[in-house]
């Protein structure tokens, strides 16, 4: 699936920036659609794209997002990714595919690795429902290495501050990235919040500018 292709985003300002945002296990796309919307006031436009983490294997959901990206980059928009929940690390799997044509990623409450926890907030039990997801974070876990300095400096981590009943926060930070919380707690409400009233760092992220 390697395919190197690098462009200069100052040279492509004047192209559409377009954010795919993948949902999460529950795939609500029409309440993360609406959550997003007012990203377009911030020259950014939003394309939800659904994995449906309950079929099939990862493998082929990676392929059909690696698609999407190339479609989107070959026709001249700069592409970022955004993936809430376990769509952080289907994200962050699209970012090693095409990381010279990524232009930014941003990790929603996203689990990136197994973890040591048990019980509720184990692995195995948050994974259960959907063996892709379990393939997905297993994959990145296995190429978070292969990461440069320069490839985390694209990379945001958001999490909740006071805590996160369904991902633990060590779980879904990068050395390296630009890892920061909304000043929240619950894992719904912490995407949300993320999203929309504190969206204000992955909308500066996303677009190269300096967080305020």
């Amino acid at each position: 699936m390697a395919r190197l292709k690098s462009y200069s985003l100052e040279a492509n300002m004047s192209k559409e920036h377009s954010v795919i945002v993948i949902p999460g296990l529950g795939n609500d796309t029409s309440k993360l659609e609406w959550a997003i919307q007012h990203w377009r006031n911030h020259g950014l436009e939003p394309l939800v794209h659904s994995v449906d983490w309950h079929k099939d294997e990862f493998q082929s959901k990676l392929e059909r997002l690696v698609d999407l990206v190339d479609e989107l980059s070959d026709k001249g928009d700069v592409v970022s990714l955004v993936g809430t929940s376990a769509g952080g690390s289907a994200v962050l799997n699209a970012f090693i595919e095409r990381k010279d044509v990524i232009h930014r990623v941003v990790n929603v409450c996203g689990r990136l690795r197994t973890g040591a926890q048990a019980g509720f907030r184990s692995f195995e039990a948050r994974t259960a429902s959907s063996p892709a997801f379990a393939q997905a974070v297993k994959l990145f876990e296995s190429r978070e290495d292969t990461l440069t300095e320069r490839d985390r400096q694209k990379i945001m981590t958001v999490r909740a501050m006071f805590g996160d009943e369904l991902v633990p926060g060590d779980t879904t930070i990068l050395e390296g990235a630009y890892n920061t919380q909304v000043p929240t707690p619950e894992h719904m409400l912490s995407i949300g919040a993320a999203l929309t009233i504190f969206s204000q760092p992955v909308i500066l992220f996303l677009k190269g500018e300096q967080i305020r």
